[in-house]
């Protein structure tokens, strides 16, 4: 699935709220050492091949794909205070106030430019939800928010603080375009960002100089990503010198990473529409950790079994039969010493089987897949035919593309969280999800882990999806079921005390 983003060690508090009469040596450093991490992130000016697609597919509906990483805040946030931290964040990260400047030449890439207008009070906003508010009201403004198309004209993401959320306190709410970055530097930005006291009021100042790591000169852009493409061409034919077995084994991977596309998929979930209903879903994560250690699997492995525990418990609801339920999820490809920020992932296809009733049988098969998928040769093929594709009208990508991930009846990320108390303006962290976008699939569910709490969010398509509420039913019950299947009796009471 994903592997832990670098996430930068979060060093003592920094204490500068207005009863704050001066910074130890310390507190100073860290604070310098956390502005320096920022100032980093998002890693050099050229877009890669794929998040130069992911921009020019923002203006075609049903081929964005924009995020909204929730924080749900134990208390209510004062107006100030977020204004304050939003506004230091942009200036500790260049790459917040940077937006996308469009090719000029054919072939040439997009970069990254400083927005010379960059008005914080245009994307930053505060809203109450009207009273009674609650979670459906919550997720009905959240859909609106996040289907709205970013400006192209500046930096692509936007956040609002939602107030009066079941009176349990804020949500901060950030959208943001997938070019700006994965999951794993979503972790990367919040892990810098955000402060392990309750106490800390970062002021704005200076903005922080774009990093000079990845620029390079005007004469290097021509060629841009369809020299990588020819680089990618050379390990192809790299390939095949290896002979026909060396092409074949290739093909043969290919098939294996990409099989899923030509099953059939579920009858149940045929249906397509630009329609979006959001779900959210909290599940204890230390249960959940003991229920993958019981198990034998990882949390990747086990929350990929409890999805496709759940479709199977969503199928046997409807008395519909389906035996292969085509599924994908990301893997990273981050390593250290990648710049922070960023895309560092590829993804893989997955003939799920939804006949598999035995638990144990369904979590050793999929381990087996996702192991074996580690290890192919053509894992990031996908990320390496991407600059040959830029050289296609972007009017013909937004039809392809969609029709090709509309094969996939689910897709599925899982993103490694923080770990500890944190806070936002002041106010601890409760919990976090990532609404995600939903490429043409009946179904994206993403999968934060964020201390004690492991938040999915769905983005469902309601032609496909008929019953959500149904399938986050469903999703629950499964995860309790595989805890009653491998966890003593007792270690299941004591997490409902």
């Amino acid at each position: 699935m994903t592997t832990p983003a670098s996430v930068p060690p979060t060093p003592r508090p920094v204490r500068s709220s207005p009863s704050s009469e001066s910074r130890s040596k310390e507190d100073a450093a860290a604070l310098r050492q956390r502005m320096d991490y920022l100032a980093k992130w998002g890693g050099g000016e050229q877009l890669s091949a794929p998040e130069a697609i992911m921009w020019h597919l923002e203006k075609y509906p049903a081929s964005r794909s924009s995020g909204t990483s929730l924080h749900f805040l134990d208390g209510r946030a004062e107006w100030p205070r977020v204004q304050d931290f939003v506004a230091w964040l942009c200036a500790a990260t260049p790459r917040l106030r940077q937006r996308v400047r469009e090719a000029e030449l054919p072939g040439q890439a997009l970069v990254w430019v400083e927005d010379q207008h960059f008005d914080l009070g245009y994307h930053l906003r505060h809203v109450s939800l009207p009273a009674p508010a609650g979670q459906v009201e919550l997720q009905q403004f959240l859909q609106s928010f996040s289907q709205t198309p970013f400006d192209p004209a500046r930096p692509p993401w936007e956040a609002v603080l939602i107030d009066d959320c079941e009176q349990r306190g804020s949500v901060f709410a950030l959208k943001i375009q997938h070019c700006l970055t994965d999951g794993g530097g979503l972790i990367q930005l919040f892990g810098a960002a955000l402060s392990t006291s309750a106490d800390e009021w970062p002021k704005p100042g200076k903005a922080s100089r774009p990093s000079t790591r990845g620029r390079f000169s005007r004469m290097t852009q021509l060629p841009g990503h369809l020299g990588k493409w020819g680089r990618a061409a050379s390990r192809a034919l790299a390939v095949q010198r290896g002979g026909a077995s060396g092409l074949s084994d290739y093909l043969h991977s290919l098939q294996k990473l990409g099989g899923a596309q030509m099953t059939a998929g579920s009858p149940l979930l045929k249906k397509r529409s630009r329609a979006t209903c959001y779900e959210l879903l909290e599940l204890p994560m230390p249960q959940f950790k003991r229920l993958a250690k019981a198990a034998g699997a990882s949390v990747n492995d086990l929350y990929l079994a409890i999805i496709i525990g759940g479709m199977q418990r969503y199928h046997q609801a409807y008395g519909v039969v389906a035996d292969t339920l085509p599924l994908a999820f990301p893997v990273s490809v981050r390593k250290p010493g990648d710049p922070e920020g960023g895309n560092r992932f590829t993804a893989v296809n997955y003939s799920a089987p939804l006949q598999l009733t035995d638990p144990a049988a369904r979590i050793a098969a999929i381990q087996q897949f996702v192991q074996g998928a580690r290890r192919e040769p053509a894992l990031d093929f996908i990320n390496q035919v991407m600059p040959a594709l830029l050289a296609l009208p972007k009017s013909l990508l937004a039809a392809l593309l969609p029709r090709y991930t509309a094969r996939l009846d689910l897709q599925a990320s899982n993103i490694p969280g923080l770990v500890g108390d944190y806070y936002l303006a002041g106010r601890r962290v409760r919990s976090h999800y990532v609404l995600p976008p939903r490429p043409g699939c009946a179904v994206m569910l993403a999968m934060i882990s964020h201390n004690d709490v492991a938040g999915i969010a769905l983005n469902c398509d309601p032609a496909a999806i008929l019953d959500p509420d149904l399938l986050v039913t469903s999703i629950r019950e499964e995860f309790e079921g595989l805890c009653q299947c491998f966890l003593p009796l007792s270690d299941i009471e004591q997490e409902n005390l």
